[in-house]
């Protein structure tokens, strides 16, 4: 019965290339689509089930609690929309269990399709700011840098205390598999580096004391100090990383007609301090320039108001949009290819 796990696959595939066009065009991905591809996979699932395909029922089932867990948390701490949170839930739904094995092995496909998601958000940030600054519409300048190099190497260090831990917990508890699939643990860490600095409370010194606390105690019970050359390809990573986040920075606002606002765009947090002490009714608060800033109707709306008072502004600032479940296609795309050519 292989056309039933196939035609999931497909589901999932045309799934994610319909969001992947809403979400450009309407900034939107569709409960009503989704709720109709999820149903199709779960009626796939069942079909599988009652004829009693060989299926790895518990490689399914961990995959689809990790699928939950991390839609969970990416869209509790603010990093995704509540849709890109859902369309991931779907395709837990979907992709059949054998998406789950790789040579013979259990892969958490949801780790790497997200971490796959995340390295394609920041090439294409990355091509966007240097077309930017290609056309000068950026202050973007290595003198910035360098009025900022204590700063750079403090953030630097603490990048290293995070990676250096992780790559030790990686390294005891799943070293085999990792060496196995070095491509995975690559991504999966290059995410991680990325995720580290969108966490305030990691820039915390006194979460990088009680990090440097579990990583030596840890060092001491596993004798995993992990100091090879292999860790030095990390250290260059970081620093690699952190310059061209600096050059993303520089370019991750938009300047619009105050008339042009509509729901679900982000303001600057300098647009919304400036606002602050209008009379107008219903303005946003400030904005924390993340997915708890995105505008309602009502609050769009007043904005506009504000901006045709003798206090307002013609123009404001706001956040860049970014329409991830694009990424997130890509990621499964890249997937499916690997999936593919190892099996």
């Amino acid at each position: 019965m292989i056309i039933l796990p196939f035609s999931a696959v497909i589901l999932a595939h045309i799934l994610c290339f319909i969001t992947s066009i809403t979400d450009i065009k309407e900034n939107r991905i569709s409960n009503r689509l989704l709720i109709i591809f999820g149903v199709a996979g779960l009626g796939l699932t069942l079909a599988q089930f009652i004829l009693k395909t060989n299926i790895i029922w518990g490689a399914y089932l961990f995959n689809l609690t990790l699928v939950f867990i991390f839609s969970l948390v990416l869209y509790t701490l603010h990093i995704w929309a509540a849709g890109d949170s859902k369309l991931l839930i779907i395709l837990g739904l979907l992709l059949p269990a054998n998406y789950c094995v790789m040579s013979e092995q259990v892969i958490p496909w949801c780790v790497i399709l997200v971490a796959l998601s995340f390295i394609f958000s920041f090439i294409y940030l990355l091509f966007e700011s240097t077309w930017l600054f290609i056309q000068h519409k950026g202050s973007f300048s290595f003198e910035n840098v360098k009025k900022n190099f204590r700063q750079f190497i403090l953030a630097y260090i603490r990048n290293i205390f995070y990676i250096s831990l992780a790559l030790k917990l990686e390294n005891f508890f799943a070293r085999e598999w990792f060496e196995t699939h070095s491509w995975a643990i690559l991504g999966i860490n290059i995410s991680l580096i990325l995720l580290i600095s969108s966490f305030e409370f990691m820039k915390k010194w006194t979460t990088v004391t009680a990090v440097i606390i579990i990583s030596v105690a840890f060092s001491l019970f596993s004798k995993e100090w992990f100091i090879n050359f292999n860790r030095l390809k990390y250290y260059f990573i970081v620093v690699l990383i952190m310059l061209i986040r600096i050059m993303i920075s520089e370019y991750n606002y938009k300047t619009i007609p105050t008339e042009d606002v509509k729901k679900g765009m982000i303001l600057s947090a300098y647009t919304t301090i400036f606002m602050s002490k209008s009379r107008v009714n219903g303005l946003p608060g400030i904005s924390h320039e993340d997915m708890r800033s995105r505008l309602s109707v009502s609050e769009a709306e007043a904005v506009v108001r504000w901006g045709k008072t003798t206090s307002g502004l013609k123009e404001i600032q706001i956040v860049r949009k970014m329409p991830y479940a694009i990424f997130i296609f890509l990621g499964l795309l890249v997937y499916s290819i690997i999936w593919w050519m190892v099996n």
